[in-house]
């Protein structure tokens, strides 16, 4: 199975913009302000020759709902998008308050280990964090590289939550609970 390719067509400048204007925010005042915008955590997993892997996200959202898909950005030289590259899927592990210390472990911890005493399953051939609140199992429908991230889209082969679980929202760098859905 090669690697998908992108579909992905530039579209022309949105009315009023000038293509020509290259001015552009700072990067450091771009990640402060990126701060101040609540996200849910997700670690994002695939298989490798080696085992698994993963890595935290905070940008996943719902991008149709005919046919179900979902989008997810990984930075271009992440190990987890190079093998969800390879195998064609994926899956979104939405991390629940309980699990809080995956999130920086899937974000900072050595790559090589992050999966070491993690609870995990596996399912459509994916690695599954195990106590979740939300999980998406995924086929790889198309990649598209913006900048210095990849965005995969993803067609969810599976979709569960635990309706009790409270997830983890990060916000100003600190990590906050949301009560579960009733």
């Amino acid at each position: 199975m090669g690697l998908p390719t992108s579909t992905a067509t530039t579209p022309p400048p949105a009315s009023g913009s000038n293509p020509e204007h290259g001015s552009r925010a700072d990067r450091d005042a771009f990640c402060a302000a990126m701060t101040h915008l609540p996200s849910g955590v997700s670690v994002i997993t695939t298989q490798s020759p080696d085992g698994p892997l993963g890595c935290t996200v905070n940008s996943v959202i719902s991008l149709s709902t005919q046919p179900p898909s979902l989008l997810v950005s990984l930075a271009n030289n992440s190990r987890t998008l190079l093998h969800a590259l390879r195998t064609g899927g994926f899956a979104v592990n939405v991390v629940s308050w309980q699990q809080r210390e995956l999130y920086r472990r899937f974000a900072q911890g050595d790559p090589f280990r992050r999966f070491d005493g993690v609870a995990h399953t596996v399912r459509d051939g994916q690695p599954v964090l195990t106590h979740t609140s939300v999980v998406f199992t995924c086929t790889l429908e198309r990649s598209i590289e913006v900048g210095d991230h990849t965005l995969l889209v993803g067609s969810p082969i599976e979709a569960s939550h635990d309706a009790d679980a409270h997830p983890l929202v990060l916000h100003c760098h600190r990590a906050h609970q949301l009560d579960p859905c009733t």
